[in-house]
């Protein structure tokens, strides 16, 4: 799915044309237009709704001038430019046009508004205009009320560019308050839980070895989960989220299958809520939302490039999380895709897909999968056969591996390589198959990018995505995505959640 920026590459000018050409909001010469209209036919560029309605809400509660022909009537539809002729003005669409666009921006935008404004915080409205690709005043229209609520406060210029030319610019940031998430990653060797307030910043934090059985598992969570409540009793919880090693089940409350660990049906948010002092008060716990490690750490992805002042608010993605298994997550418009219906948790499973038919044994009990082949554990793997598999030689892990490769070892670096080519290969599947030709990696193969990345960009290269798309592949975080991720996961409920209320009040 092709974005604004896409069409702006293509057609060597700004985000800011394009949107002025999608929008008409502004004169742009007829030479660029048409460059600009050639771009967005050649990549079937669809332009987002709710950046166009943003960009002409305003006009839209004004009166709108219109041609108006001698004896023919105005219509307010038209596209035209204004020609000879009497111009008239009149109201522009009506009240209930006006509030179906309403409903339909507000929540999303509201919401992309506050994941912007929490990724890059503190921004100006003239940045968060450029994100969004709208006009500065089409911003203040949306935030002035997030202002008034207290949700977004302004913050004042910081000292350095007090003497500046010019008005320095006030900064957006989320109000700050006492509350705080807690996130847990549920790894296959270790799990990790942590406190972390809005922006992001770790509070407290504790970890321990995975146990084998689910049950004492969940017991040694909610230990934990109640030791960093009461270090934080001056704080209010908002939040629980839970990054697992498997699909969940469509209302993100269960774990279906830990494949590696051996789990199935493992009740995580029932019995998280169980221990919560605030579910025998009032009948209702603190919200714990179970969330796919892979697509955890998509959201994780999505916020760290949100960061970056090129990004804009509706890029896409594929994040490939690479560790003991393989995970997919897939951001499209700057949100995490979580299918539909009631098969929702069994998105991003891409790593029990098969590469090599009759192949190796996967713990999903299938044969030949991807993550067989192509993740950090699987590099063992390789490194061993390729040695005969002599008696008794321990398997390396992933780090000792890129370790005695950087350090010349013929035999680690062709396992290295031999992970980029199986790599390769799955990636030109999703590229193909879900059409994102851009691809973040991120997970324990990280560490070895640079013996990879070679392997793999070739076998995307001769496929046929690799020949017809503007493909990229780069690497994301090799650790932090995967507590960070489930502190991202338990945010994102909240910044939902508030988007919501705040439309209701609205």
């Amino acid at each position: 799915m092709p974005t604004l920026r896409d069409v702006a590459r293509r057609a060597g000018v700004s985000t800011m044309t394009v949107s002025r050409v999608v929008n008409e909001s502004r004169d742009v010469k007829a030479e660029t237009r048409a460059r600009v209209e050639r771009a967005i036919a050649d990549l079937g560029f669809v332009p987002s709704e709710a950046g166009r309605l943003l960009a002409q809400q305003k006009s839209r509660t004004k009166m709108s001038l219109t041609r108006c022909n001698s004896g023919e009537a105005v219509d307010d539809s038209s596209d035209q430019p204004i020609v000879k002729g009497k111009l008239a003005l009149r109201p522009a669409t009506g009240r209930r046009d006006l509030s179906q666009a309403s409903s339909r921006l507000s929540g999303n935008t509201v919401r992309t508004v506050l994941r912007i404004v929490r990724a890059t915080q503190p921004i100006s409205r003239v940045d968060l205009a450029r994100r969004l690709e709208v006009n500065r005043s089409t911003v203040s229209g949306i935030v002035s009320p997030l202002i008034a609520s207290g949700v977004l406060r302004e913050s004042a210029p910081e000292e350095a560019a007090v003497h500046r030319r010019g008005r320095p610019p006030i900064g957006l940031t989320l109000s700050s308050d006492r509350s705080f998430f807690i996130g847990v990653n549920i790894g296959v060797r270790r799990t990790q839980v942590g406190a972390a307030i809005t922006d992001g910043r770790m509070l407290a934090e504790e970890s321990f070895d995975t146990p084998s059985d689910s049950n004492n598992a969940l017991e040694q969570i909610r230990s934990v989960v109640g030791r960093l409540r009461a270090s934080l009793a001056e704080r209010s919880l908002v939040s629980i989220g839970v990054s697992v090693p498997g699909p969940t089940d469509a209302g993100r409350r269960k774990l279906l299958l830990a494949p590696h660990l051996g789990w199935r049906d493992v009740p995580v948010a029932d019995a998280l809520i169980e221990n919560d002092p605030g579910s025998h008060n009032s009948g209702k716990g603190v919200p714990v939302i179970v969330e796919n490690d892979a697509i955890a750490a998509a959201i994780y992805e999505a916020r760290r490039l949100l960061r970056a002042p090129t990004t804009g608010a509706e890029d896409n993605f594929i994040l490939v999380r690479a560790g003991t298994g393989i995970g997919v997550g897939l951001v499209l418009g700057g949100e995490v895709y979580r299918g539909s219906g009631t098969d929702r948790g069994l998105l991003g499973e891409f790593g029990h897909m098969t590469i090599v038919a009759g192949g190796d044994l996967c713990a999903c009990g299938n044969r030949g999968c991807w993550e067989v082949y192509a993740s950090a554990a699987g590099a063992a793997s390789i490194y061993l056969a390729a040695g005969g598999n002599a008696k008794g030689e321990t398997p390396p892990r992933f780090i000792q591996l890129v370790a005695r490769a950087r350090e010349g070892e013929l035999r680690a670096q062709t396992a290295l390589a031999r992970i980029g080519e199986n790599l390769g290969i799955g990636i030109s599947n999703l590229i193909t198959g879900l059409g994102v030709s851009r691809v973040v990696i991120s997970g324990r193969i990280v560490h070895g990018w640079s013996l990879i990345r070679k392997s793999l960009e070739a076998v995307v290269a001769q496929t046929m995505a690799g020949r017809l798309s503007n493909w990229s592949i780069e690497p994301g975080q090799p650790t932090g995505a995967g507590l960070g991720g489930a502190v991202e996961v338990a945010t994102d409920h909240y910044l939902t959640e508030l988007a919501r209320s705040t439309r209701a009040a609205a």
